[in-house]
């Protein structure tokens, strides 16, 4: 587990290592919870197959001396690829993600982006009547907030991004190509709290009985900052930017 982690904390591993290692993680932790829903031979195939060849390719004459910085993992270069751009606020509907989300771009002076404006008018109406999307739903929904994402890195502009992706498959979907430059903040909490919130939402096109749904489906993140969604916005927003070194 702890070389899992490792691979998915360190931006010199491949987007695809690192999506593999945090679903492998996912299906590990919840194996009692829940059955698998992602095959996890497959994702250790694939991070032992980049490992190896990964070794095999710098030979022993280029191994490195761990603590030495080298041109490619010397400071410098650590900073650069890690410099973050997009701060992506994930969650279920009701832990906070608007909220926390604006109020963080507004402390930045970043923009923030509104995840549900990129649903299709078809998914909106689904779930306005109180009928949960599917995956089929989704996919145009989350490649619209990939492009967004990648317009966002393209143009070097900061951004806070309020999005559910609950699951794995959504992340790898929204992050394909920008993860050395996003962090991920999941609000994590209690379904009484998710319901009181959205008991006393008016206007929202989310349907409060969708809830159960989207706890149904929640893969939590192994690499993501988790914050209780329970405190204040101030102190959330206070906590992001202490974790986050911003």
């Amino acid at each position: 587990m702890a070389q899992l982690r490792r691979i998915q904390q360190q931006g010199i591993f491949p987007l695809p290592v690192r999506q593999a290692a945090e679903r492998l993680t996912t299906a590990v932790t919840r194996r009692h919870d829940a059955p698998f829903t992602t095959d996890p031979i497959s994702d250790a195939s694939l991070i032992i197959s980049y490992l190896a060849a990964d070794t095999s390719s710098k030979g022993p004459s280029s191994a490195v001396t761990p603590g030495v910085a080298t041109p490619e993992s010397g400071p410098e270069a650590r900073v650069e690829r890690r410099r973050i751009l997009i701060i992506l606020i994930m969650g279920v509907s009701g832990a906070g993600k608007t909220t926390i989300g604006r109020c963080l771009a507004d402390v930045f002076g970043w923009r923030f982006v509104e995840g549900d404006e990129f649903h299709p008018p078809a998914n909106i109406d689904k779930m306005r009547t109180g009928h949960p999307l599917t995956d089929a739903d989704r996919r145009p929904w989350l490649e619209r907030l990939h492009v967004a994402i990648v317009d966002q890195v393209r143009m070097n502009q900061p951004a806070v991004i309020a999005c559910s992706v609950l699951k794995a498959t959504y992340r790898t979907i929204v992050e394909e190509g920008c993860g050395d430059c996003l962090r991920l903040v999941y609000l994590k909490g209690t379904a009484d709290l998710f319901r009181e919130r959205l008991a006393g939402r008016r206007g929202h096109f989310m349907r409060p009985e969708l809830l159960d749904s989207q706890l149904a489906i929640l893969e939590e993140p192994a690499d993501a900052l988790l914050i209780d969604a329970a405190l204040p916005p101030d102190a959330i927003v206070l906590q992001i930017r202490r974790s986050l070194a911003i």
